[in-house]
């Protein structure tokens, strides 16, 4: 009963995490929030706690601390429960969902189980079974064959990003419990790692005086100074510290990721998956430089 009334609390604290519009429009799908799932977690007798994803979009992803999940993004925008298959140490992912996400067309042919896909007046073919990958008539050789899954065709998400002339790459820090996060680009990057440092830095410093004026958490007292001294020697020590296809990450008050190609900002909270408290919640949210509570998440509450 004691960790149902602290799910009620946390609640309340996750306004702190309302998306907002800052540096430019952020649509579609780019923020999540991770929380335990009190429906489906046995909180006495259960072996672990399940933790629900809620994305941007209103859709939402079940994870525990067992099963791995690889999760994608496209453009920054998070592609809610693809399949992902691991075979020899390659990802395996649906080709028709990749090939629309990036903006091509799949045509199947069921008698030869080939897919015919056009992208860009470029014309590519792949057939269950074969290695190789058909492109403007020349012959590109995959990692691993083409396989049917579960009535899908599958192909490996680093060959079909390559075949696009997309960015990609893979990460494990950003998402709960280690889950890898598989990102895909494709869109032309303006901003340059340099860049990236002075936006978060010129943010943070309007986030911060923002912050100082609210009462409620800044009180003069020795613990909130304490606090404040923190996060201000953070502020002063913002560093790169790591990226994605289509994100610079930083390290500052929170992990902070800087749009390549747009430069919003936004914030990584919480720990990788320490789900083991009632309150507790990590996830990805917009930056919001006017929010009274911007620095309140991990370092007041929760």
């Amino acid at each position: 009963m004691k960790n149902k009334f602290i799910l009620l609390i946390l609640c309340g604290l996750l306004v702190v995490f309302a998306p907002a519009k800052v540096f430019g429009e952020i649509k579609n799908n780019n923020c999540y929030n991770c929380t335990i799932d009190s429906n489906l977690t046995d909180f006495d007798n259960g072996k672990y706690w399940i933790q629900k994803i809620t994305y941007k979009n209103g859709e939402t992803t079940t994870i525990n601390p067992v099963d791995k999940f690889s999760f994608i993004m496209k453009n920054n925008n998070f592609i809610p429960n693809v399949d992902i298959q691991n075979e020899y140490g390659y990802s395996l992912a649906p080709v028709r969902i990749i090939v629309e996400e990036l903006g091509g067309q799949v045509e199947w042919d069921e008698q030869k189980n080939t897919a015919s896909i056009e992208y860009k007046n470029n014309k590519i073919k792949m057939s269950t079974g074969d290695k190789n990958a058909v492109i403007n008539d020349r012959v590109v050789v995959l990692p691993i064959a083409v396989q049917m899954i579960d009535d899908r065709m599958n192909a490996p998400l680093r060959a079909l990003a390559e075949i696009f002339r997309a960015d990609i790459s893979y990460n494990i820090d950003i998402m709960p419990f280690g889950n890898p996060l598989i990102s895909i680009d494709t869109r032309t990057k303006k901003v340059t790692k340099e860049e990236a440092v002075k936006l978060a830095s010129d943010a943070m410093e309007r986030a911060y005086k923002t912050f100082l004026k609210n009462n409620r958490y800044v009180d003069g007292s020795d613990t909130s100074n304490i606090v404040l001294n923190e996060i201000r020697q953070k502020i002063d020590d913002i560093e790169y510290k790591d990226e994605l296809a289509g994100y610079w990450i930083l390290k500052g008050p929170y992990e902070i990721l800087v749009d390549k190609s747009t430069g919003d900002l936004l914030f990584k909270y919480g720990t990788n998956g320490n789900g083991g408290s009632g309150s507790y919640a990590e996830g990805i949210c917009s930056v919001n430089v006017n929010d009274l509570d911007v620095f309140v998440a991990g370092y007041f509450a929760g």
